[in-house]
């Protein structure tokens, strides 16, 4: 990757020292020489740099980034792998690619567009939680969405999300304990009946214990 694409993709300037990185930089701190650059990138050959371009557009709230990354999302097996983290060297694809479809909802809502942007993050983001549901990577990011923002059509799945991972607790650890204090306060009668059967407490699955 050379130095421009880094820089389109990554570099947080200056004046946006607020943002942890590129996908929190404000709007108004975005070049549009800089946006068109990300825009070009994805018809760029790499893939990894297609996905990561489709990755910071859909953070900023642009569409055409949403539905590059939704497409990708349709064909795991090509994509998984392809952000890898830079120090611990596991995959954050799905987990990265998380955090952009909330961020596409949180940008959508402050220009009033929320309610579309609802309808439009729903299926992307039930398809990364059926790839947590084998994986170890981590959903809890988008939790308050459905805890704060009560998008409780995300309930369905999580329930199966919570069956699917118990039985694992040395795969998916805290991930457990997370879904299901999450169910605790949007869907207290399911969870409340699941940790009766299993004559457990939520205190119980901390830290992956079984």
């Amino acid at each position: 990757m050379n130095k421009e694409i880094q820089e389109l993709l990554y570099s947080v300037p200056p004046n946006a020292d607020y943002a942890v990185d590129a996908t929190d930089i404000d709007s108004e701190d975005i070049p549009r020489s800089r946006t068109e650059g990300v825009f070009k990138l994805l018809d760029n050959d790499d893939e990894n740099i297609r996905f990561s371009a489709a990755r910071l557009l859909t953070s900023w709230g642009y569409r055409e980034g949403l539905l590059y990354l939704s497409n990708a999302l349709c064909r795991p097996m090509e994509v998984e792998g392809l952000e890898v983290h830079r120090l611990y060297g596991y995959d954050d694809t799905f987990k990265l690619a998380l955090a952009a479809l909330v961020g596409y909802f949180t940008r959508s809502s402050d220009r009033g567009e929320g309610d579309m942007a609802r309808g439009e993050i729903f299926e992307p983001i039930k398809k990364i939680i059926n790839f947590s549901n084998t994986r170890p990577f981590e959903i809890s990011g988008f939790f308050w969405l459905v805890e704060d923002k009560k998008f409780l059509e995300y309930v369905p799945a999580l329930r199966e999300h919570l069956s699917m991972i118990v039985g694992f607790p040395s795969v998916h650890r805290w991930k457990i304990y997370d879904v299901l204090n999450l169910l605790l306060k949007v869907d207290g009668d399911f969870a409340q009946a699941f940790l009766q059967k299993a004559n457990k407490k939520l205190d119980d699955f901390k830290l992956g214990g079984e």
